[in-house]
């Protein structure tokens, strides 16, 4: 049972660490968003801001139960 454990939690830092930057890069104001589309920058950021805030949480919660998978000690 450890070594499932271990797999799952190095998959969910994996998943964890990809969603953060997936969030991050895709960001209007932080990221390369505002490189790839021709809209306003401003309305496009507001649009965006929910659920980069949403994916950016979503992601870090993936990240921190693979880290805690990765840190349990078996039994």
């Amino acid at each position: 049972m450890p070594r499932i454990n271990r797999r799952s939690g190095l998959s969910l830092v994996l998943v964890g660490i990809l969603g953060i930057a997936f969030f991050w890069i895709t960001d209007p104001r932080l990221g390369m968003a505002l490189r790839w589309s021709r809209e306003n920058p401003i309305d496009l950021a507001n649009e965006q801001l929910p659920g980069t805030i949403l994916g950016l949480a979503g992601s870090l919660l993936v990240l921190f139960i693979g880290v805690y998978l990765l840190g349990k000690r078996p039994v």
